[in-house]
């Protein structure tokens, strides 16, 4: 797993959810978001719009979730010093991406928030190489 932010940003986050292996997550700190970059990751409100039907949908979380959501949100997103406007790192959409070794086995990037690869067709198609 790859996020935007500070390494200071990424202990909060793994406090916030124990479940998150620590030895799987990394931290993409680089002035130029270059692990992103090189992940052919996109923005939201990029070039690209997104295509027909796809729409935003909220996580089914109950109140307690989103309560622990809104509280820890802005203390966690990859906002830095003196940027003006909106900051790049809120922008940056993210994608699922599995390795074996340095074999790439699956990619897949999301084209609006919450547009998350199945996670059962990810595990069909790894499987399928393995």
């Amino acid at each position: 797993m790859v996020s935007t932010g500070t390494p200071e940003k990424l202990v909060k986050f793994l406090e916030l959810n124990p479940t998150v292996p620590r030895d799987r997550i990394f931290v993409d700190d680089s002035e130029n978001y270059d692990a992103y970059k090189a992940l052919k990751f996109r923005k939201l409100g990029g070039d690209s719009p997104p295509p027909s039907g796809v729409q935003f949908k909220a996580p089914n979380l109950d109140m307690g979730t989103w309560f622990n959501y809104m509280k820890n949100v802005i203390s966690l997103a990859p906002i830095r010093e003196n940027e003006d406007g909106v900051p790049e790192g809120v922008t940056l959409l993210g994608g699922t991406v599995v390795f074996s070794g340095e074999r790439m086995l699956f990619a897949s990037a999301d084209r609006i928030p919450g547009d998350y690869a199945p996670p059962m067709d990810v595990l069909d198609k790894v499987k399928a190489q393995l």
